[in-house]
């Protein structure tokens, strides 16, 4: 795990010496993969999390996650400061692909179960912390957090059953931001997605509406593929990608029955769920008839990955005066991940995506989480209550950090083409 540290370092900041050298550091050899100038974690935020993960509690630290890849090395860089020899929770894809070099490095798979569990709440009774990605709904936005797993709230109830010790969930939030004006890099990613969908390009355009013609012309690429009838729709963006969203939700259902629930984002994960396992159980059935079956299923499944690619671009995180760089940045990324995935480049490049420019990794930690033994009238009563909580100082502190840095962020921001008068 140390020498792991060393290699985080390189990834994120670049070479040593050089990357302190002003126009030096910003070349390509030398400012790492993910071009990080510096983590800005304050000082009245390092106490709290000092204060929270310490050999002296048990602690389960939740994350926001705004963007794949770099995450985890930051969350690396975070651990050296309270707890080195941290546990993590991650895909069990990431595991499975070099699960001895993982296990040294204190990686547990998120399908491990109760075994799983169990370590978890073990490894963070020893003072040792335990970090989970809390966000049911991960968008890889950085102003807004989403609704939560329940792991997190599950596992320090269950610590709080083992140990005599103060028991938290301490919430972590941070923010990309670049540090310069990368307009050049944005028109260059979205002239790529537009010859690799085989969409129309704008010749001359600023960012902004650059980027709002290619939202359009890939949500009317995605409603002829699934053939939506949108003749009834509105014509104003979010309104008529809301319409596409419903009518590929209520095909769904009419085809796989799940459990009701008027959370959209949770309707479309168990109908995805639903037909990954369905999907599963017909990949041994031999015939024409199982062949069909097999074809309609995957389609369902790609009819789901959609309607959950619609409800990452909303109106509630997108529909403000100002679209940001460090926005546009994201929803290009979200874009290349769901829809271009063909080929290794583009594997490579949604495994470990690139910035567009130098950027500063802003840190803030909420106040911690006390998980006291339950006494609600139900385990699920105090569960919710725990993860309403941390959800809430999560934003909140996300809210306060993007006011801190707001004239910075403005200074590159765009007028919202979005914006519905």
């Amino acid at each position: 795990m140390r020498a792991l540290d060393v290699v985080n370092r390189w990834l994120l900041f670049g070479v040593p010496l050089l990357r302190k050298i002003p126009f030096i550091r910003d070349l390509p050899f030398v400012h790492g993969h993910f071009w990080v100038r510096a983590i800005d974690l304050p000082a009245c935020d390092r106490a709290t999390l000092c204060a929270a993960v310490n050999p002296g509690t048990v602690a389960f630290i939740g994350p926001n996650h705004p963007e794949f890849g770099t995450d985890w090395l930051v969350d690396k860089e975070i651990s050296t400061v309270v707890a080195p020899r941290m546990a993590s929770w991650a895909d069990r894809g990431i595991v499975a692909a070099a699960p001895a070099f993982w296990g040294k490095n204190n990686l547990i798979a998120n399908d491990g179960g109760d075994e799983a569990k169990e370590y978890s709440v073990a490894w963070a009774g020893k003072g040792e912390g335990v970090l989970l990605h809390p966000e049911g709904s991960v968008r890889w936005t950085n102003d807004s957090v989403h609704p939560l797993f329940p792991g997190i709230a599950q596992m320090a109830l269950k610590a709080t059953e083992q140990f005599d010790k103060l028991v938290y969930i301490v919430p972590i939030v941070w923010k990309y931001r670049y540090v310069g004006d990368v307009s050049v890099r944005l028109m260059r990613e979205m002239l790529l997605i537009e010859r690799a969908l085989g969409l129309a390009a704008p010749e001359r355009s600023s960012v902004a509406l650059r980027f709002h013609a290619l939202q359009l012309n890939i949500l009317s690429r995605q409603i002829r593929h699934f053939a939506f009838d949108d003749d009834d729709a509105s014509d104003r963006f979010f309104a008529r990608q809301l319409a596409f969203q419903r009518w590929l939700v209520v095909q769904l259902e009419m085809r796989h029955t799940v459990e009701p629930t008027v959370d959209v984002d949770k309707r479309i994960a168990r109908l995805a769920s639903v037909i990954r396992r369905a999907l599963a159980n017909t990949k041994a059935e031999p015939g024409a008839d199982a062949a069909a079956l097999r074809t309609q299923v995957k389609h369902d499944l790609a009819m789901a990955e959609e309607a959950k690619r619609l409800g990452e671009f909303s109106a509630d995180v997108y529909g403000s005066d100002l679209l940001t760089q460090e926005q546009l940045s994201e929803s290009l990324k979200r874009i290349r991940d769901r829809l271009m995935r063909k080929g290794w480049k583009n594997v490579l490049s949604n495994m470990l995506p690139r910035p567009l420019g130098p950027r500063v990794v802003h840190v803030a930690v909420p106040k911690p989480v006390r998980v006291m033994p339950n006494e609600a009238p139900t385990l699920g009563d105090y569960e919710r209550r725990l993860l309403v909580l941390t959800r809430m100082r999560m934003q909140r502190a996300l809210d306060e950090l993007n006011v801190r840095i707001a004239p910075e962020v403005r200074r590159f921001a765009h007028a919202n083409p979005f914006v519905e008068q």
